[in-house]
């Protein structure tokens, strides 16, 4: 048995009784070898194997017994996932570091999101993690703020400019893809049209004596290197360094057999027909996928960032002999008085100490109507002063103001996955193997028995096989050719797979259109059990909003 050891910030000890219940109360657990509390330093150490009990366990016994460990969540970016296979294998790969509470990755937003324990586990932990497992995360400074709960709002900026231009970046990379392999493969859309409909009028067989194939093969071999590499490096990560199949396995798995089945008849070591216009589009026509995929992920992340802009950039400190003094926003401190001007910013969540104005409110309660403010009423931070001076005493700054919150909450909402995300997350991991299994199986039928499911083909009222079926059944192809066909084809059909990505995708937009709106949604559960609403209530006296539902 191979066991872990965890040491232990514990809060909420008062006495020694308090550590002798935190030491029986891991104990108790099965899994746990030794533990060890000290009332004294506020620390604790636990000998535990981590195949019998987690440390989200630990902690959380601890919590039921009434005290606490320290804990900080860190928000990473990953660039390179492609599916939400690659997210299981980046949530697995982090939930096996140790110091790691619990993980979740989501693919919609390309973040991981990690609670752990800081004495164990470090950032560099968390990214080492994620590199281990093929992935490339967004790395920012040690302490900066990406965790969320001790780093200061410029280093929390600094993370997320850094997510933010990874993201432009890949959108970039997924547009020239794509152009390049549309300038390639645009001539083998007009050969395979001229061959399909025109029956090969337009263009001969040889070209200053070489065979037109060859031509093709020259248009489709650099799409199959330059667009199929990332699928190809993916699928290799996948398949050997985590011993899974994602989404890229069924791509390259596809397009390459497309394309080596094309040059095995191009040089004539097997009869059939060329599919290098088929290599070449799927590759481009996923690619695109990528990019509108990527491009759609940034606008969503724009939407956040647009809130955040909302805020101040200074705020105008007053001392008690009237000097003012402007600053930059982070600098302002709990207690500090600001001097708002008529048509200024409120700079942070605060109370009125003197002067009086009405305050445009609408960006956090969507009231289009400004609210007269006095001495002691409250002021959110970002609203405008639309008419007096105010002074207005700091109470909330950094990330506990209420803007700071709403964008907290929506990126948590994007987190939290709905229980029919969860049923997909659990049907993709099987989802691949089974369609190679079943590609494989139709495949070797068509292969053994061609005739017998011809005429099974053709008592069904469907369109015929491609080439009127293999040759045994009276079509143009040979049986080796029809059965790689119906292979192809089964793999290609699931590619790229919207079980995985439509879910997630329709949470993150849809939490981040409700805020834009002024509608803040808890999680992607709360935002799935919406389509049972049929009644709205209103608490705010003397408004009767109209809303229409459909």
């Amino acid at each position: 048995m191979e066991t872990r050891t965890a040491r232990l910030d514990v809060t909420g000890m008062s006495c020694a009784n308090c550590s002798t219940t935190v030491r029986e109360t891991l104990e108790s657990l099965d899994g746990v070898v030794e533990a060890s509390a000290n009332f004294a330093t506020d620390e604790g150490t636990v000998e535990y194997d981590p195949e019998a009990v987690s440390l989200r366990e630990i902690y959380a016994a601890i919590d039921e017994a009434g005290y606490g460990a320290v804990s900080e969540t860190a928000t990473i970016a990953i660039t390179d996932m492609s599916c939400a296979n690659c997210a299981e294998t980046n949530a697995t790969a982090l939930e096996e570091t140790p110091g790691v509470i619990d993980a979740e990755v989501n693919y919609a937003t390309d973040e991981a999101k990690v609670r752990y324990n800081p004495a164990d586990a470090s950032l560099s932990d968390l990214y080492d993690a994620i590199e281990g497992a093929g992935y490339s995360p967004v790395r920012a400074d040690e302490g900066s703020g990406d965790d969320g709960s001790d780093g200061s709002a410029g280093d929390a900026d600094s993370g997320q400019s850094a997510g933010d231009a990874a993201r432009k970046e890949e959108i970039r990379r997924q547009l020239r893809l794509t152009l390049f392999g549309a300038a390639l493969s645009a001539p083998l859309l007009v050969f395979m049209a001229d061959h399909l409909l025109l029956d090969g009028a337009l263009f001969p067989e040889t070209v200053f004596g070489v065979r037109f194939g060859w031509v093709q093969f020259a248009l489709a071999t650099p799409v199959q290197a330059v667009l199929g590499r990332p699928f190809y490096e993916n699928s290799y990560k996948a398949l050997v360094r985590n011993g899974r199949a994602n989404m890229d396995v069924l791509i390259a798995l596809g397009s390459t057999t497309a394309y080596v089945y094309s040059v095995a008849v191009l040089a004539g070591l097997i009869a059939g027909s060329l599919y290098f216009d088929t290599a070449a589009l799927i590759l481009v026509f996923i690619t695109l996928g990528n990019y509108l995929e990527a491009r759609s992920k940034g606008r969503a992340g724009e939407a956040l960032r647009k809130l955040l802009e909302m805020e101040a950039d200074t705020a105008t400190l007053v001392d008690e002999d009237g000097n003012e003094e402007e600053v930059p926003l982070e600098d302002v401190e709990i207690g500090d008085r600001m001097k708002v001007r008529p048509g200024e910013q409120i700079p942070t969540d605060g109370v009125v100490v003197d002067g009086q104005s009405a305050v445009d409110e609408s960006m956090v309660t969507g009231e289009s109507v400004p609210v007269e403010k006095g001495e002691g009423d409250e002021v959110v931070g970002s609203t405008i002063n639309e008419n007096g001076v105010l002074v207005v005493e700091a109470t909330k700054v950094g990330e506990d103001t209420a803007l700071q919150q709403i964008v907290r909450t929506v990126k948590e909402a994007q987190s939290r996955q709905p229980d029919i995300q969860n049923l997909a997350d659990r049907i993709s991991a099987y989802f691949v193997p089974a369609v190679i299994a079943n590609a494989v199986l139709w495949g070797g039928l068509w292969f053994l028995f061609p005739e017998t499911l011809a005429g099974f083909v053709d008592a069904l009222p469907l369109w015929g096989p491609v080439a009127g079926g293999p040759a045994p059944a009276g079509g143009g192809v040979s049986v080796f050719e029809f059965a790689v066909v119906v292979f192809a084809s089964a793999v290609l059909i699931a590619c790229p797979c919207a079980l995985g990505l439509a879910t997630p995708a329709a949470t993150m937009v849809g939490t981040t259109i409700g805020a834009e709106n002024g509608v803040l949604f808890k999680g992607g559960d709360v935002l799935e059990r919406t389509r049972d609403v049929d009644t709205v209530v209103s608490t705010r006296p003397g408004r009767s909003p109209r809303a229409r539902w459909s």
